[in-house]
């Protein structure tokens, strides 16, 4: 084909957005192009949060209860700063930036410590409340009807705060905000952006519940799922972060938002600017008649 094409003819230049296909298969590609990269990024979490398992487990079979419990508070610095190192490889995957598995994690863990962490104990804290509060009111609500509203909303208030968490360390990585700010935009978010928070939710739900149907033999998903998940709230969430949090940052002080998508880096400046839309069109010379030779 190319052997006999107009060189010379203008057409419609090469496209500024590669992947300029429906949202799911753009996920699709991202996801199977990086795909060894995601169970990297699987087994670095796995290995930040071993010491979080392992003591969680001694502690299980050695301490009561309520030492349990506190203790389980307490580790949640550790799975905090862990999951801002993990959604920022993935919040680049999902935009296509360049990436460096080990590096990225880890610079992430430690500049993000703070919030983490303080985030981290918040998620254990509300998991121990509610581990407590379904039993509690399920069980009194088989006696009094009047107990199933306490119930639909730790249920409620359950999910909703499950949906603020795919936009939570996702701020935390992105953002300066203060924690306080980072909690109540992520509320927002979740109200103005619904359909991608029932689609993260829906499939969240869907996996969650198929592992746990599965189980033992579902043990292997660990290495697959939780990077799938997450890149699935990158790819789903990030977008509106940039754009309802971002953005107007930038639009009030005037200044002008770095890109963050693989097309461009706000670090090198454009040679040329591929406008094949202003060209003129060349006017092909007309061959002329060879002479016959009489």
């Amino acid at each position: 084909m190319g052997l006999f094409s107009n060189y010379e003819k203008v057409g419609p230049g090469v496209s500024k957005d590669p992947d300029n296909k429906i949202p799911l298969f753009k996920f699709i590609d991202i996801y199977t192009s990086h795909f060894t990269k995601l169970i990297a990024v699987n087994f670095e979490f796995l290995i930040a949060i071993l010491p979080f398992a392992g003591i969680t487990l001694v502690e299980y079979y050695g301490l009561g209860n309520f030492a349990f419990y506190i203790i389980f508070i307490i580790l949640g610095i550790v799975v905090g700063p862990a999951l801002c190192g993990f959604m920022k490889v993935l919040r680049n995957i999902s935009c296509r930036r360049p990436v460096f598995i080990w590096t990225d994690f880890w610079k992430s863990f430690r500049s993000n410590f703070k919030q983490g962490a303080i985030m981290g104990m918040i998620d254990m804290l509300f998991f121990v409340a509610m581990s407590f509060a379904f039993p509690m009111y399920y069980s009194l609500s088989q006696q009094n009807s009047v107990f199933n509203v306490p119930f639909v909303i730790c249920l409620v208030v359950s999910f909703v705060f499950l949906m603020m968490h795919f936009y939570i360390y996702l701020l935390i990585v992105s953002t300066t905000l203060s924690l306080w700010q980072i909690l109540r935009n992520s509320l927002y978010l979740v109200a103005i952006e619904i359909k991608a928070s029932v689609v993260n939710l829906i499939a969240t739900v869907i996996i969650l519940l198929g592992v746990f149907v599965l189980y033992p033999w579902s043990l292997f998903t660990v290495l697959v799922f939780p990077s799938f998940l997450g890149l699935l709230y990158a790819f789903n969430c990030f977008p509106a972060i940039r754009n309802h949090v971002i953005r107007p940052y930038y639009e009030e002080r005037g200044e002008e938002m770095p890109d963050l998508s693989y097309t461009q880096s706000s670090d090198i400046e454009a040679v040329f600017t591929d406008t094949p839309e202003t060209e003129i069109p060349q006017e092909t010379p007309k061959r002329k008649k060879p002479k016959k030779i009489r």
